[in-house]
């Protein structure tokens, strides 16, 4: 096997998590096809589905979808089904890392470099021409009888994904598909999720939006997305320590605006009490706010070193620290150790502890597997 060949299968053949097998058999469900029939010869089992930290290989995903697609030939647009049930939530510290950046094109970069903590079957690559950014679907490495479903769910995935994290839909300039032209339903389906009319026939899948866009702020302080972010982190920190009183009500608040932590006072005044009794309610618990606010930040740091491969500032910034060697002073006084040395004697990747906060950089699509450039 030649090196591209084997770099273009580590692009996509990663361990996945479990919660795309309960996504895709909930899917099933819905149609009215049993979990035992969309599970049969995958090696997933029904109590698997049910394991937190599950994974499965990505060939049994591949089975999977193939007995979906068998026990439900006449649903055309059950990729697309599929793809819209993938929320950031789906995805763990990956979701909130992507939604806690600061730009649209910060998470797009984050996006691409943390692409083995998703769920994708394709390979998406993306890279600016002439002020647009142009976001390709490469899945000619796929089994042809799975190619249009998984097309169809990663592009759907994609583009909810994108609604989640700008708060709106994305306004793409064009999208294209190889795919033959199919029915009226089939194409009104494609045009409502994505907002335009794909040309089909075409050389390659992709899609084309505003490169500008990449500097759109996202709405961090945005209801819907504060609550997917606080859903995610929310779970993680439980599972280290539960708390409940005030102390539960300040560490929720902690954990809901990602790049924000409020202070004791903005707390006290969102509580509508003064910091003064705010102070005495989590004495009475045995607790400071100080010591609430290192728990939150301790935990989320830990897993996105653990689960995500983020430079030591990326994580500063996402858990409010004005620069990356204040943080680094503040996880020294939580472990004993640097950032780096923790990652070192955790055995995890070292992803450069005093990097700059990385922006959008174009990727180059690759001409492979017989897919041109437009």
């Amino acid at each position: 096997m030649s090196t591209s060949r084997q770099v273009r299968k580590s692009a996509w053949d990663f361990r996945r998590g479990i919660a795309t097998a309960r996504v895709l058999t909930q899917l099933g469900l819905d149609h009215g096809v049993p979990i035992e029939h969309t599970l049969r010869h995958t090696g997933i089992t029904r109590a698997q589905l049910d394991e937190p930290g599950g994974e499965i290989e990505a060939l049994q995903e591949v089975q999977l979808i193939r007995n979906l697609i068998h026990d439900l030939p006449h649903v055309p647009t059950l990729g697309l089904q599929a793809g819209t049930r993938y929320h950031l939530t789906t995805y763990g510290l990956w979701g909130y890392a992507v939604l806690s950046s600061p730009t649209l094109g910060d998470a797009l970069s984050m996006a691409s470099r943390m692409i083995n903590q998703t769920f994708s079957l394709t390979i998406n690559r993306i890279e600016q021409r002439d002020g647009l950014i142009v976001s390709s679907f490469l899945a000619d490495h796929l089994p042809p009888d799975v190619r249009l479903f998984v097309l169809d769910r990663d592009r759907a995935a994609a583009v909810t994904l994108q609604r989640e994290v700008l708060g709106h839909p994305l306004p793409y300039i064009a999208l294209k598909m190889r795919r033959p032209e199919p029915t009226p339903d089939v194409v009104e389906a494609y045009t409502s999720l994505f907002g335009v009319r794909p040309e089909f026939g075409a050389s390659s899948d992709l899609g084309m939006f505003e490169a500008v866009l990449a500097q759109e702020p996202l709405p961090q302080s945005n209801s819907h997305t504060a609550a997917l972010c606080e859903a995610m982190c929310r779970k993680l920190v439980d599972a280290r320590q539960t708390r409940t009183g005030t102390a539960a009500l300040v560490r929720d608040r902690l954990l809901r605006t990602p790049g924000h932590i409020p202070d004791m006072e903005e707390i006290a005044a969102e509580m509508s009490i003064t910091s003064r009794t705010l102070r005495r309610h989590l004495t009475a618990e045995g607790v400071t706010f100080r010591a609430l606010l290192e728990e939150v930040r301790t935990t989320l740091a830990e897993e996105l070193m653990r689960t995500a491969t983020m430079t030591h500032g990326e994580i500063a910034e996402r858990l409010g620290y004005a620069d990356v060697t204040t943080f680094i002073e503040a996880f020294r006084r939580w472990k004993g150790m640097a950032p780096t040395a923790f990652r070192r004697a955790n055995g995890m990747t070292n992803s450069g502890a005093r990097s700059p906060r990385r922006r959008f950089v174009a990727q180059p699509v690759p001409k492979a597997n017989g897919l041109a450039d437009v």
